[in-house]
């Protein structure tokens, strides 16, 4: 075998196995004949061709609007589930959390009240969280701010009576320093904070970092700190490269798989359709709620009070909102590719689908 012949039969590699079987020695044998003497790779025109042929070979559905509605809810779970496993990973891997000495700097210029606890980091806000998609909390925040889980606090112990007055005080001082100020919700006044109605808070925001200053006047929670400092960074820029291309690799694979598990569908007999059909619908009927659960909320986030990074992590958002069903979801797509594989074929004569392709 000529350097010639093993140029094009790699760039075969991008057809289909079964095109490659049945037709791939004619192509390299045209191919070679056209060259002529003396050749050992192919011109350009030629790897273009054939890379752009084979990439629609395999991206080809079979004929019919039912294929192709299966193809994008396929493509879409696909796209969704590999964006939010690269933008968690990259969010995760950010440092969004700033430095103890950072947010103690930060207690120190607006309040001269000395911390009880802290600089602590911690996992969670409980009382305003924007991945919860609370759409009252999310008018406290600053536009394009984003609150997040991670940030590091600082804890005062502060009378009652005082709080709101120390909470006030702290948000001029904000101010003073250039931070943009959300609106400030009083404590028991308002039900943005819906899950700690008695908390007295507001959000500030200057370059990346964003805080959360917050105060129980009530004392309900009378064994622990009445006001806190907290403080994150908001996403990177990152996540949304990370999303964007998840989302589009996810989708450009979840397509071709559609595809091949279509056309292995119009080849398998009675039989082996069926089981397709009663393993695969509990995953397509998942995957198309997962889609337009991300549809709404993407446009949640694009028309709120400003898109951020942060946003760019809904696919994760919502395919982590029930995580068993999701799961259950994957694993009923997982098995329709194995039975499109395992299932019992008719014979390759009469097996061929409709637009020729084997796969």
């Amino acid at each position: 075998m000529t350097r010639l012949e093993v140029a094009y039969r790699r760039l075969l590699l991008c057809y289909p196995r079964s095109f490659r079987r049945e037709r791939g020695p004619e192509i390299v044998t045209t191919l070679m004949d056209a060259a002529g003497p003396g050749r050992t790779k192919p011109t350009r025109s030629e790897a273009f061709d054939l890379i752009l042929s084979g990439l629609r070979w395999r991206f080809r559905l079979p004929a019919g609007l039912a294929y192709r509605m299966v193809a994008v809810v396929v493509a879409a779970f696909l796209g969704l589930t590999v964006s939010a496993i690269v933008s968690e990973v990259v969010w995760r891997a950010s440092p969004t959390v700033p430095a103890a000495a950072e947010v103690a700097a930060i207690g120190r210029s607006v309040t001269t009240s000395a911390p009880v606890q802290g600089p602590w980091p911690s996992a969670f806000y409980d009382a305003c969280d924007r991945a919860d998609t609370n759409e009252a909390c999310e008018s406290l925040v600053p536009a394009g701010a984003d609150p997040v889980v991670t940030h590091t606090w600082l804890a005062y112990q502060v009378p009652g009576a005082e709080v709101n007055a120390w909470v006030e005080q702290v948000r001029d001082r904000f101010a003073a320093d250039g931070w943009q100020i959300g609106r400030t919700v009083y404590s028991q006044t308002d039900q943005a904070v819906a899950k700690y109605p008695e908390q007295t808070i507001f959000w500030a925001v200057k370059g990346d970092l964003v805080v959360r200053v917050s105060g129980d006047p009530t004392e309900k929670y009378a064994s622990y700190p009445t006001a806190t400092i907290a403080v994150h960074r908001q996403a990177p820029a990152m996540v949304t490269v990370g999303a964007v291309a998840g989302l589009l690799v996810g989708i450009a694979a979840g397509w071709m798989l559609a595809g091949w598990a279509l056309r292995a569908f119009q080849r398998h007999t009675t039989a082996g359709r069926a089981a397709m059909v009663a393993v695969g619908a509990p995953g397509l009927l998942i995957a198309a709620l997962a889609a337009v659960a991300a549809l709404v909320l993407a446009y949640f986030f694009a028309t709120a009070l400003g898109w951020s990074h942060q946003d760019s992590r809904f696919p994760y958002f919502v395919l982590s909102y029930v995580p068993v069903v999701t799961l259950a979801g994957g694993v009923s797509l997982l098995l329709t590719a194995l039975v499109a594989a395992a299932a019992p074929r008719t014979p390759a004569a009469a097996a061929e689908s409709g637009d020729g392709v084997a796969a």
